[in-house]
């Protein structure tokens, strides 16, 4: 799959709202806005830019090391035979687990 111009822009000014570069974004901007970009929906992009921005780094950094780890074999036991208990999540367990809200 390849991304057209359009939709490579609005990843540019995305990344570069969330990440503060500002000269990318103004350039991004400026880039889009050349191609017929409607400014609604850049300001959309960077606000939700903005939004991902104001999650805290440890739950990112979380998130990737999950999304990245290998899938948990199913009947694994630990090395004296025994299975491992189940996790329980709470505010001390550091999974972020239960910052999820449904």
């Amino acid at each position: 799959m390849e991304l057209d111009q359009k939709t490579t822009l609005l990843i540019q000014i995305s990344a570069a709202a969330a990440t503060n570069a500002l000269a990318s974004l103004r350039s991004a901007v400026t880039d889009a806005k050349a191609l017929g970009v409607p400014n609604e929906t850049l300001r959309q992009a960077i606000e939700l830019a903005l939004e991902i921005q104001q999650q805290p780094l440890s739950h990112t950094q979380h998130l990737m090391n999950q999304l990245l780890r290998e899938p948990i074999k199913k009947g694994t036991s630990k090395q004296d035979g025994s299975s491992p208990a189940p996790h329980v999540h709470g505010p001390g367990c550091s999974c972020g687990h239960h910052h999820h809200h449904n």
